[in-house]
């Protein structure tokens, strides 16, 4: 978690400074573009400007001299570039002729440049071409670097927008670097060519921006804008280059912003390049509170958090547990139901193959039985047990088994159950139409009724079962041996009908003994015939509902007056269809009971059907799950 929290600290740290560089640049650019628009304003928009381009325009003794092809000695003309230039502190004041010859100057210095060839300047071509401009060159005459203002002389009544000559004044750069001084840290006038003019830090002027080839500085050279400050040395580089951005220069970082002067130079736009130190404008102590703040923020952000999921972990923890303990208890809940069910079944049986086919019936529904024989002892006396019934054997299986012969006989001697575990390549086999396969386990179970062994049990399922399974089909044997007992009862008390007058009260007598068994399984059990309509019940459902069964033997569901009507309906519907599918209806509902609350329960029906098919009725149970702690059930 710290090191999330240094982290992102880190990255606030980062990103705080790049915010801030990024305004810091869009401030400086402003500036620059601002500062750009000044140096044009009090240059080729300026009032020295506008007055040469008046004269230019209207002046017949100018016109004259531009055009004459001789020197000037007009004492006039002389008059008004003096006036010009003393007005607007000019330097220089000349007229140029259309051959590029200066005709007439005033110099404030008294250093005329009467007589000198200007044919190459840019500025006298642009003014040939008709256009005004501003030219910055190192001056000829005396060295020191100048501003050219040049107009266009135009002919007298001359309609044509070329000029015959060039009215230009010449002044320093004091103006330009009154401009850069004291307003950014870093202030330089760049040429189109990218050679520093002007600047705040005179160690810089004469420097070249971008990469230094002889074929730049011999184009340079030729120019003759710069004088003779490249003639015996090549030019320094700019330590950074003239694009917008945050650069670094020693290890400092910069801002730099370039804005275009635009003085209508031949050779493109001339740049004013100025530039920030990042490290005294952008203190770093704000930078590191806000990133400290977000480190922090994190971390207990991250704290909080790592404590939500651990008490989610811990919730989800207690609902699986809770949620297995449901699904546990469901699955008891089927199982037992389906026990009641198959009670039921076996008990309509009518004779003991008929019992024991359907045992392995519900056998294979319950436990997946694929395989499995049923062996009955004829006699309480007999050491043999013969073959009652089997299912998916085949006709290889033995009619007759000897008690103690082999594993099943041994099981039946000892009256102990055995679960074996087929390893792979076993000598036991479950065929089908489809093909074969090696069994998980053989379940061997001996048939025994108190203390009577009555025969033995034994099946075939994939899997392993586990002590549930195991324990649930041991007492579905056990119900298989009291069925048995039954039914071997039944018979001799046909036998004794058939003999004496006391066939009623053994019918009685047996009747009894299947609702005292009905009446030992906890949970309230009723079921019904085919008509949908109350066969029987158990003790369990009297107490639960406080009904008599006498009252309701006989009718259905839409009598049963504790019940609201519409319910009654709804569960008539159901039960009528559920017996005629032979299908199961599983769900969690809330029911009144005997105490007058409403109980979450489990509420399970599963229909049966008779030997021949036809549809049996149904067998229903009713599980209180607040009771067992299942209230949540889902």
């Amino acid at each position: 978690m710290v090191c999330i929290g240094l982290g992102m600290g880190a990255v606030v740290w980062w990103a705080d400074v790049n915010w801030r560089q990024q305004q810091r640049l869009s401030l400086l650019q402003t500036e620059a573009e601002r500062s750009g628009l000044e140096i044009m304003s009090s240059t080729l928009n300026g009032n020295l400007m506008g007055s040469i381009t008046l004269l230019g325009l209207i002046d017949s003794d100018i016109k004259q001299d531009a055009t004459n092809g001789l020197l000037s000695v007009n004492a006039n003309i002389s008059a008004k570039l003096a006036a010009v230039g003393s007005s607007f502190d000019a330097d220089g004041v000349f007229v140029v002729g259309s051959d590029g010859i200066v005709k007439t100057s005033w110099d404030r210095n008294n250093s005329p440049s009467t007589g000198v060839n200007v044919q190459f300047r840019p500025y006298f071509r642009m003014a040939l071409q008709g256009k005004t401009n501003v030219y910055a060159a190192v001056s000829l005459a005396r060295g020191d670097r100048a501003i050219y203002f040049t107009a266009p002389v135009f002919a007298e009544q001359a309609k044509s927008t070329s000029g015959v000559g060039a009215l230009v004044a010449r002044t320093s750069l004091d103006r330009v670097d009154a401009l850069l001084k004291n307003r950014f840290d870093t202030a330089l006038l760049l040429s189109p060519q990218g050679v520093v003019f002007a600047s705040n830090r005179d160690e810089w002027i004469g420097r070249l921006a971008g990469e230094i080839t002889p074929q730049r500085v011999k184009a340079i050279r030729d120019l003759r804008q710069f004088g003779a400050l490249f003639d015996n040395s090549d030019p320094q580089p700019l330590p950074v280059s003239a694009t917008q951005g945050v650069q670094t220069m020693a290890g400092v970082p910069y801002a730099v912003a370039v804005a275009k002067v635009n003085w209508n130079d031949t050779a493109g736009d001339w740049s004013l390049l100025v530039l920030e130190d990042l490290s005294q404008s952008m203190p770093w102590k704000f930078t590191a509170a806000r990133a400290s703040l977000a480190a922090i923020l994190v971390g207990l952000l991250g704290w909080m958090l790592l404590h939500l999921f651990k008490g989610r972990y811990a919730q989800t923890q207690a609902s699986d547990k809770l949620q297995a303990f449901a699904q546990t208890q469901e699955s008891q809940l089927r199982y037992r139901t389906q026990m009641a069910t198959a009670f039921v079944h076996l008990q309509q049986s009518d004779d003991m193959q008929t019992l024991c086919q359907n045992f392995l019936q519900e056998a294979h529904q319950l436990f997946g039985a694929l395989q499995g024989v049923v062996y009955v002892r004829p006699s309480e006396t007999s050491q043999h047990l013969q073959l009652m019934a089997s299912y998916a054997c085949g006709d290889t299986v033995p009619p007759e088994l000897a008690v103690g012969e082999g594993l099943l006989g041994q099981v039946a001697a000892e009256q102990r159950s055995r679960v074996i575990t087929t390893a792979e390549g076993g000598i036991w086999t479950i065929r089908s139409g489809l093909g074969s396969a090696a069994p998980g386990a053989i379940v061997m179970v001996p048939i025994v009724h108190h203390t009577t062994l009555l025969g033995a049990v034994e099946i075939a399922i994939l899997g392993t079962p586990d002590s549930f399974a195991h324990e649930n089909f041991a007492e579905l044997t056990r119900l298989l041996a009291m069925n048995l007992q039954i039914l071997a009862r039944a018979r001799h008390t046909q036998q004794i009908l058939a003999d004496t007058a006391s066939a009623r009260q053994a019918s009685a007598e047996l009747l009894g003994f299947q609702q005292t068994l009905i009446d030992t399984i906890p949970y309230p059990l009723f079921y019904k015939g085919p008509d949908a309509r109350f066969i029987g019940f158990n003790r369990a459902y009297e107490e639960a509902f406080n009904v008599q069964r006498e009252a309701l033997i006989g009718k259905t569901v839409l009598e049963l007056e504790y019940l609201p009507l519409e319910d009654r309906k709804a569960y008539q519907a159901e039960d009528e269809a559920t017996i005629a599918s032979g299908g199961v209806v599983r769900r969690t509902m809330k029911i009144p009971l005997a105490d007058g609350k409403l109980h979450t329960t489990l509420y399970y029906v599963a229909g049966f059907r008779k030997a021949d098919g036809s549809p049996g009725g149904l067998v229903g149970t009713v599980v209180d799950l607040d009771t067992l702690g299942g209230g949540n059930t889902p």
